[in-house]
């Protein structure tokens, strides 16, 4: 989308398009799987300029995803691996995966993520005068490993006695799943996996307050403070674990929180649950720095990606 608002002829999807003999730039989502693989070495041989995006850091997976470790096994690793240094170019979101990725390719750079700039004009009631204060957390099944680390907080906050109540909502994870973690109660609602963006960035613009428990591990010390992008340009409150990558975006009781001990968790979400005004000056803190993350801040660095050297791109 960034790259056409610069005049690229770009296309999207799971598969090539069928012009694809004709395309400059062919950028592949970490290529591992054998059939890929193969055509990733035939771009290659044709010259066309290859970009392998990575997105999370699969040499150091997280051992509580069984799931994860059986898909990325040694072969996939290694086709990765090999497809890295094939690419001209390897990009990433954060700097500490990129220090990872550069093991195995020579030139990795880091292109932060980014957001439409339309979600910085959403307007946002922080009162909650007369209606339930919303809680949320939103993550999939290979991500709630995360999730026990503020069960208990949740638990008690959708139990909090102030006017109009409390409700609790996770998304991206099942009724029953959230139940076998010991969420339940009539003030705990899940809305399961939400396919579309837009939808998702609906959901979640909902909330009042929002949630993102991180154990410190590898695997989550390379990922992108994705939580933080999406909560500040929406203009939420966000308390999020005091690990990397947050406590790098996150400047503790201005434009979130950060929880270093189990008991944080209930503690902020008290707070913000009985003081509107910083919901509201929190909130603003944050969005108001989000406009460096909209895509049309991002979209010149992709250009320098995805182009040869010396050379204009004009389709991708």
């Amino acid at each position: 989308m960034s790259l056409q608002w610069l005049g690229h002829a770009v296309s999207a999807g799971m598969r090539l398009p069928h012009d694809w003999v004709t395309v400059d730039t062919v950028v592949g989502c970490r290529v591992a799987k054998p059939e890929p693989t193969m055509m990733w070495q035939r771009l290659k041989e044709l010259g066309k300029r290859l970009v392998l995006d990575v997105d999370d850091d699969y040499f150091h997976l997280d051992p509580a995803n069984p799931a994860a470790i059986r898909t990325w096994d040694k072969a996939m690793l290694r086709r990765l691996a090999d497809n890295m240094q094939l690419a001209d170019v390897v990009t990433c979101c954060s700097e500490p995966l990129a220090a990872v990725l550069r093991s195995y390719a020579a030139d990795v750079r880091v292109v932060a993520n980014g957001l439409p700039a339309q979600y910085l004009g959403l307007p946002r009631d922080y009162q909650a005068a007369g209606r339930p204060l919303s809680v949320g957390w939103a993550g999939t099944s290979s991500t709630v490993s995360e999730l026990p680390e503020a069960v208990r907080a949740l638990t008690r906050i959708s139990r909090y006695p102030r006017p109009g109540g409390v409700r609790v909502r996770l998304v991206g994870i099942s009724a029953e799943h959230a139940i076998g973690l010991g969420l339940e109660g009539r003030h705990i609602g899940t809305w399961g996996w939400i396919e579309r963006h837009e939808h998702y960035m609906q959901a979640v613009g909902e909330w009042d307050v929002w949630v993102a428990p991180y154990r410190d591990i590898p695997f989550n010390r390379a990922k992108y403070p994705t939580k933080f992008l999406e909560s500040s340009i929406l203009g939420i409150p966000l308390i999020a674990s005091d690990i990397e990558p947050y406590r790098r975006v996150i400047r503790h009781g201005e434009n979130g929180f950060l929880v270093r001990y189990e008991h944080e968790w209930g503690k902020y979400l008290k707070l913000l649950a009985d003081d509107p005004e910083l919901r509201q000056r929190i909130g603003m803190t944050a969005r108001a720095e989000a406009s460096a993350s909209i895509l049309q801040a991002t979209n010149r660095q992709w250009e320098a990606a995805l182009s040869a050297p010396a050379v204009e791109r004009t389709a991708a």
